[in-house]
C-alpha cells in the first residue's frame, strides 16, 4: 500500500518532535503493509500563514532525506517521497511562483490543499481554477472531515467538477472521527468522488499511519478492485505525474 499522507519528519510542524517517534511511525506503517509513505508536512509550522514559520522547500528537502538515512540505519523498509500540505490562502499563488510549494513526489503535477477548519473562502473556486490553469491540480485533503462539506455537499462538488480531487482520511472509513463523518465518507466513496484514501498520521499512537483498517471496510463497502485503487494504484499514478481519470 502506498500512504500518501503522512506528517512524519520531526520538527517541522505538529507531527511526531522527535526521530524515535517518527521511527516508530515507520515502524507501524511497513508493520501494515505500506511499502511507500509521504512526508507531507503543513507548509507553514503552526498551520497559520505566517511567512516566518514558512517550512521552507530546501528545509523540506534536507528533513526527508535524513529520513530516509536514519530508515536505512534502522533497517526499516519503506520508501519516502515528499510532498507538502499547503493552506488555501492568496500567497500560495506567489509562493508557488517562488518554488516553494513542493508538488507531491516533486512531479509538478498534483498539489495536497487544505482548506480552513471551519470556512469555505469565497475565492476558493477562484484560487483552484488558477491552480489548474497552471497545471496543477489540487488534491483537498480530507474534505469529509470539513463540516460546512457535510452540510452542503455541493460546494465540494463544485470543486471537484472543476479538476480537484478528493483524498479522505483512513480514520474517516474506520470511524475514529464520529459517525457523521463516517457517514458522509462513505457517501463520497460510494458515488465515486474518492480519489485517495490516506492515514494523516501524525504520531505512532493517537494518530498511526495505518492503512489496513480502512482496506478491510472499503472492501465491503466498495470491492476490492476499488479498495486497492484508492491506496496503490491512484497514488501510485500521482506519485509519478500520471493522469487518475
Amino acid at each position: 500500500m502506498i500512504d500518501l499522507h503522512v506528517h512524519i519528519l520531526p520538527g517541522l510542524d505538529d507531527g511526531p518532535r522527535s526521530w524515535e517517534a517518527a521511527l516508530e511511525m515507520a515502524r507501524v506503517a511497513a508493520a501494515d503493509g505500506i511499502t511507500t509513505l509521504t512526508a507531507t508536512p503543513h507548509l507553514f509550522a503552526r498551520r497559520v500563514v505566517e511567512m516566518a514559520r514558512l517550512n521552507r522547500r530546501e528545509a523540506i528537502l534536507e528533513v526527508a532525506e535524513e529520513l530516509r538515512r536514519r530508515l536505512k540505519e534502522a533497517d526499516i523498509s519503506l520508501e519516502v517521497a515528499v510532498g507538502c500540505e499547503v493552506p488555501l490562502c492568496p500567497e500560495m499563488l506567489t509562493l508557488w511562483e517562488d518554488g516553494q510549494l513542493l508538488t507531491l513526489n516533486g512531479q509538478g503535477r498534483y498539489l495536497f490543499l487544505e482548506l480552513p477548519d471551519t470556512a469555505i473562502p469565497p475565492a476558493t473556486e477562484e484560487i483552484c481554477f488558477r491552480l489548474l490553469s497552471r497545471g496543477l491540480t489540487p488534491i483537498l485533503t480530507h474534505p469529509e472531515r470539513h463540516p460546512l462539506f457535510r452540510e452542503t455537499p455541493e460546494k465540494l462538488l463544485k470543486l471537484l467538477r472543476l479538476g480537484c480531487l478528493a483524498q479522505v482520511t483512513a480514520g474517516s472509513v474506520t470511524g475514529d472521527f464520529g459517525w457523521r463523518v463516517s457517514r458522509f465518507t462513505r457517501k463520497l466513496l460510494t458515488a465515486g468522488l474518492v480519489t485517495v484514501v490516506a492515514s494523516d498520521a501524525h504520531d505512532p499512537r493517537r494518530r498511526p499511519p495505518r492503512l489496513s483498517p480502512a482496506v478491510a471496510r472499503l472492501r465491503r463497502w466498495l470491492g476490492e478492485s476499488q479498495a486497492r485503487a484508492l491506496v496503490w494504484d491512484n497514488p501510485e499514478k500521482i506519485l509519478a505525474g500520471k493522469p487518475v481519470r
